[in-house]
């Protein structure tokens, strides 16, 4: 948002920005809260369609056991497995993919406003990249997700799709300046996308 067309000056266009900025920063984590607590509750109720799944393809199992022939038994226990098997496959894939949404949304954060172009940047980072024992690595092993996605945010022929500020070297986030800064103490871990990418960009 540009607050100078609003009329904005001095003090209060400062405090405009910093109430909105810390009005967005609200957003996000209560965005982030319902994420987990979602995310917490797909995990209970995969975990309870597991349980019953196995209990009900046991039962199958013992009952062939019990009064089938050797063939029958044999039949319940590949059946049995090959449905277990699809269902942790299904939940697997089902949480690579949330696990994928969750970071090109994190990457989406330093681009503009044009939808052509964020679909254009988010395939090109989605394509650079795998979801690895539930994270989140680029396709080239020698390189940081960290690297991979200042790459991509500072080439110049992406330039026209990135936020002002962000990858250019300039007076980006990892200032104190603006109302918008990041904290310079701030663990880089616990930085956004835009807050790390802003950071190493104060670095070079």
């Amino acid at each position: 948002m540009n607050f100078e067309d609003y009329g904005l000056e001095g003090e209060v266009l400062a405090k405009a920005k910093t109430d909105y900025e810390a009005s967005i920063q609200g957003l996000k984590n209560k965005n982030a809260e319902l994420i987990e607590r979602e995310k917490t509750q797909k995990l209970s109720n995969e975990e309870l369609t597991l349980k019953l799944q196995t209990q009900e393809e046991d039962a199958k199992v013992a009952l062939a056991e019990k009064d089938g022939t050797v063939e029958q038994y044999k039949a319940a226990v590949a059946e049995r497995d090959e449905k277990i098997n699809s269902i942790q496959f299904e939940f697997k894939e089902a949480e690579n993919k949330r696990v994928l949404e969750s970071s090109v949304n994190e990457f989406s954060a330093v681009l503009a406003d044009d939808p052509a172009g964020r679909m254009y940047m988010q395939k090109l980072f989605q394509d650079s990249v795998d979801v690895v024992d539930g994270a989140v690595k680029p396709k080239d092993p020698t390189r940081s997700l960290e690297d991979l996605t200042q790459s991509i945010v500072s080439d110049k022929a992406n330039a026209k799709y990135i936020k002002a500020n962000v990858g250019s070297g300039g007076n980006s986030q990892g200032s104190t300046s603006g109302g918008s800064a990041t904290p310079v103490n701030k663990p880089f871990n616990q930085m956004t996308m835009s807050e790390k990418l802003a950071h190493m960009e104060t670095k070079q």
